[in-house]
């Protein structure tokens, strides 16, 4: 199991991303409708596979760009 929710990230506020380096995984922040908006915007095959082949992948990759929304907002 997946567990985002302890996952560490460092804000780079001049490019408007989140990173997570144990699990190479970066968001990517837009402005949209003055709403902070996350996409996934790097992630290794192996890991997105493992995320895919779950039953809630889906909610799981949601919960990723949630949880780096999350911190950027706290920075």
């Amino acid at each position: 199991m997946i567990d985002a929710e302890k996952w560490t990230w460092i804000v780079d506020k001049t490019e408007m991303t989140c990173r997570n380096t144990d699990n190479n995984v970066t968001v990517k922040m837009n402005i949209e409708d003055r709403i902070l908006k996350g996409k996934l915007h790097d992630m290794p095959i192996e890991l997105f596979g493992e995320i895919a082949a779950l039953e809630e992948g889906e909610k799981i990759i949601k919960k990723i760009v949630s949880l780096a929304e999350e911190e950027y907002l706290r920075q």
